[in-house]
């Protein structure tokens, strides 16, 4: 009788053990630092479109953050904060409060010339963990987030603010609308080519009305400007640092034109010549130079067109009025004629005594 096969008797196979071959061996990786993208932090700071203007700040900015930053960052950050932010924060008085504890100041010292104490220590192991939930601090970050979104933020509006800043700064910052707003305001119509058609009275008195409609002839022949005085202009241009001054001389005043025929110096110079400064003055003669004008304006224009010194393209929109000043001699006829306006003394600028007729009619 044959003998039945053997069978072929195999270790059962254990499902850890497949596992254990199916996974492949673990290697150790070097902790890699990651490198930041200059132009992708910037972007992500300084860009409307950056996706921290649409998430919840309190989910970037907290106390768990806080916490994974390094000693160094902390330390960096802790200066931006305010003294109340800390667990060593101090409350004081006002100095000059009746309950303050400072018995040995002085009293007429200022507060300038107090030495102040520091209010909190700024460490960065000190932060309360609730600054990042009070209100004032996401306040804040709301508004960063706010700006961020509008694009305060970018480097073109900067430099439109630092350019603005430094206009205020040096005074060559002009808004025309400011000007065009006075004159809508005011009903300033001025024209250098046009002369007032409304009526007057005939008593030498203007009628109540805006001011606007008091001309400079209507000064002189109501003897508020009146032949022989001197209207002195200056005007500061801060954007060349050049200062225009010139004195200006009534010759004359023309009815039929209705206007006033000045004399003036060419060039840079700002005073008359002495024989045009004297009572009855004779004719003038070169250089100087006559101008017959109808307006504060006019007068300017003239005025910087001889100085020369000043395009037309680099004058500021500006109230003329404002720079002209009218000197005259004294009543009692007592002036000293050391001067070089004959003695003469400051009555006001025309916008002064312009608005100072109109009150007085």
């Amino acid at each position: 009788m044959s003998e039945r096969p053997k069978r072929a008797v195999r270790k059962p196979t254990r499902l850890l053990d497949e596992v254990a071959k199916s996974t492949p061996p673990r290697t150790k990786r070097k902790a890699q630092q990651l490198a930041i993208d200059d132009n992708a932090l910037d972007a992500l700071l300084t860009n409307p479109k950056s996706t921290l203007t649409s998430m919840d700040i309190s989910d970037l900015i907290n106390a768990n953050t806080w916490a994974f930053l390094s000693d160094a960052s902390k330390a960096h950050l802790a200066k931006l904060l305010p003294p109340t932010a800390f667990s060593d924060y101090q409350r004081t008085i006002d100095p000059d409060h009746p309950s303050s504890s400072r018995k040995d100041a002085d009293p007429n010292a200022m507060i300038i010339d107090i030495p102040q104490d520091p209010l909190s220590s700024y460490k960065a192991d000190r932060v309360l963990p609730s600054v990042f939930t009070d209100p004032h601090f996401l306040a804040a970050a709301h508004t960063f987030q706010d700006h961020l979104y509008s694009g305060w933020l970018k480097d073109d509006f900067k430099a439109k603010v630092a350019k603005y800043e430094e206009g205020v700064r040096n005074g060559t910052l002009a808004a025309p609308w400011k000007d065009q707003e006075w004159e809508k305001e005011h009903a300033m119509l001025e024209n250098d080519a046009l002369t007032s058609s409304k009526p007057h009275s005939t008593g030498g008195a203007i009628k109540a009305g805006h001011t606007s409609d008091v001309r400079i002839y209507d000064l002189a022949k109501n003897s508020v400007i009146q032949v022989g005085d001197i209207i002195s202009y200056k005007r500061n241009f801060t954007m060349l640092d050049v200062t225009v001054e010139k004195d200006v001389l009534v010759q004359s005043l023309n009815t039929r034109a209705r206007s006033l025929t000045v004399l003036l110096e060419s060039g840079p110079t700002q005073h008359l010549p002495p024989y045009l400064l004297m009572p009855d003055a004779p004719d003038p003669v070169p250089p100087t130079q006559s101008m017959e004008i109808t307006s504060p304006t006019m007068l300017e224009t003239g005025i910087l067109d001889l100085d020369g010194r000043v395009e037309r393209g680099k004058r500021p929109n500006g109230n003329a009025w404002k720079v002209l000043t009218v000197y005259r001699w004294r009543e009692d006829g007592v002036s000293s004629m050391d001067d070089n306006r004959g003695g003469r003394e400051s009555h006001g600028t025309l916008h002064y005594l312009r608005n100072s007729h109109f009150s007085d009619s």
